[in-house]
């Protein structure tokens, strides 16, 4: 059975809150290794995203749910 949309737009606004938090950490973090792992949680949240989204199409957007480094 699919979620509704307000379900869903709750989900992803809580993954949402964990990208922006995890941005914040690779911006911070000073070592590389350390910068690729806040990058890979950011992108695995990303994935799981997207799958609500596809589920959901009427979700929302953010910047969150595209978000990359400008340099790395």
């Amino acid at each position: 059975m699919a979620e509704d949309l307000k379900t869903t737009e709750a989900k992803i606004a809580g993954h949402r809150r964990a990208i922006h938090d995890h941005i914040a950490k690779f911006e911070r973090y000073p070592a590389a290794q350390d910068k690729e792992f806040a990058l890979k949680t950011i992108e695995r949240i990303q994935g799981t995203i997207r799958d609500l989204k596809r589920r959901q199409p009427r979700a929302s957007s953010s910047y969150e749910d595209t978000w990359r480094p400008s340099r790395f």
